[in-house]
């Protein structure tokens, strides 16, 4: 048994009853637009969805797919935090840039960037651009991750370390990494901080949530589920401004900002969908964009005799 079940809330493996009870449902009300009938019922839409796009072929069109080829855990976990950090932009661009990245950390990347030093990053990387990155963010990636390897020996004792030192709150852990990673890799210059922003910031964290999804959501056949400090249930949502958007039309979110707080608003409301996997539905988002979907469009849709396109007015 892998030792987030210990955690859980659920941890008999017993279904969770649908729907859920009222009073569960008013706990978010004040986040969500919709009544709780077109709630519950816009629930097997987003499920569809998000089962349609969880399958391998994902792989070859995202950035995921440039951590798949590494087969040490740890060369993952590393891997995995670089191509996140890179995940800005069209996908096709970020997966050319961060095998651009990549390849100059050869095979086994961990033991490349424990056994090399600043000095060598500078020439490595000298020329290396990609939208607002340059050397400078490399090398403040680098030196970060160096310093939790050598300390903890794997990023995930890292992560661990600073949930345990929030008392395993998830709304707190993003904050508390940020502050430890920006020490690690001190001096942390500033530019940088669009990357790995301020813990005083109250950013969304798009980019570090969806890392912690692919290491730690198991069970499907993308994410790589290799981390057992944290309990997929307790993830957050990657906020991005179409996830925001997409959330907003569909009546999932009434606040407008795509900032942490809306992280945890959204987040709560999609763990009212399902309590063990709430960002299972970043694939429903993402899935809607890929294929171009509009929602102001979903005339065809129908879910349980309402219509999709109605569920946010």
């Amino acid at each position: 048994m892998r030792r987030y079940k210990e955690a859980t809330m659920n941890p008999t493996n017993i279904p969770t009853p649908w729907p859920p009870p009222r009073s569960a449902y008013r706990e978010i009300s004040s986040y969500c637009k919709l009544t709780k009938p077109k709630l519950d019922a816009l629930k097997s839409w987003l499920d569809e969805h998000a089962s349609r796009f969880e399958e391998p072929r994902y792989l070859e069109s995202d950035p995921l797919g440039c951590v798949i080829g590494y087969e040490s855990p740890v060369d993952r976990e590393v891997v995995g935090f670089l191509t996140a950090m890179m995940a800005w932009g069209r996908r096709e661009i970020v997966i050319q840039k961060t095998n651009q990245l990549l390849e100059s950390l050869g095979p086994h990347p961990a033991q490349t960037i424990l056994q090399s030093n600043e000095e060598q990053w500078a020439i490595w990387f000298a020329d290396f651009r990609h939208r607002t990155f340059n050397v400078i963010d490399v090398l403040t990636f680098l030196r970060g991750l160096k310093s939790n390897l050598q300390t903890y020996g794997t990023l995930e004792a890292a992560w661990k370390d600073s949930f345990e030192a929030v008392g395993r709150d998830p709304a707190s852990l993003m904050s508390e990494f940020q502050s430890r990673f920006r020490e690690a890799a001190a001096p942390f210059p500033s530019r940088t901080s669009r990357h790995i922003s301020s813990p005083d910031s109250k950013t969304a964290s798009k980019r570090l949530w969806m890392y912690l999804r692919w290491m730690i959501r198991e069970g499907g056949p993308v994410d790589l589920g290799q981390w057992t400090f944290m309990s997929p249930a307790d993830l957050r949502i990657p906020l991005d401004v179409h996830v925001g958007r997409q959330s907003r039309r569909l009546g999932l979110l009434k606040r407008k900002a795509n900032d942490a707080l809306a992280v945890e608003q959204l987040t709560s409301v999609l763990r009212y969908l399902d309590p063990e996997d709430p960002v299972k539905y970043d694939y429903a988002f993402l899935g809607i964009g890929i294929e171009g979907e509009s929602l102001a469009n979903t005339d065809e849709v129908d879910v349980n005799g309402v219509n999709s396109a109605r569920f946010s007015s």
